[in-house]
């Protein structure tokens, strides 16, 4: 893929077929697909910087083809990773020249039958990947000592939510059992009664 090493098989094969990528910011989706890729690259991210095994040495761009993209990596990551999920997921994707305005496809959807490794960018897929280390993160089952999954949003899964609830509703039981304490000593004592006159 793009610049990387021909020894790297695990990553998803892009095409060289003439067409155009995206570079940088030049890209634009709905909701939706944002936050399915928001997803995919906190996985990707977090698989990639689970390569770093040394940490004694100083952590190069594994995704880099220059000097210039290794000081900015993160920029080139998130180029690579709308690509990759732009064009593995299944999403159309259109040039639009920035002199004439015009709109082009690229890569067309019915020329990346049998490429695309959608199985791989299937949402729920990714949903409860996202949700098993979600849950890791919040037992700090941490697979490595510097992980950084935990750091790339917010964590959240079902335990998380069900332990909000209960939360709640213990405050809720407790503040009706110090009510129903106080109406008891009430009953058991009586009201305080004013005197009537002197």
């Amino acid at each position: 893929m793009y610049a990387l090493p021909s020894h790297v098989e695990a990553l998803p094969p892009m095409p060289d077929d003439g067409d155009r990528w995206s570079a940088l910011h030049s890209w634009v989706m709905p909701t939706p697909s944002f936050l399915e890729f928001v997803t995919f690259s906190r996985m990707f991210a977090d698989s990639l910087d689970a390569l770093h095994t040394d940490s004694s040495k100083n952590n190069s761009c594994l995704l880099s083809s220059s000097e210039l993209e290794k000081k900015n990596c993160y920029c080139r990551v998130l180029e690579l990773l709308v690509n990759v999920w732009a064009y593995h997921s299944g999403r159309k994707m259109v040039y639009l020249d920035p002199i004439s305005g015009s709109l082009e496809e690229q890569h067309s959807i019915e020329q990346r039958e049998g490429f695309c490794w959608g199985k791989y960018f299937n949402i729920t897929l990714l949903k409860s990947m996202d949700e098993d280390l979600a849950e890791a993160a919040d037992d700090n089952d941490y697979p490595r000592e510097k992980w950084l999954w935990p750091l790339t949003g917010e964590v959240h899964w079902q335990g998380i939510y069900e332990r909000e609830r209960e939360e709640r509703y213990r405050f809720k039981m407790d503040k009706k059992r110090k009510t129903l304490a106080k109406l008891y000593e009430r009953h058991k004592n009586g009201y305080p009664q004013k005197s009537l006159g002197r």
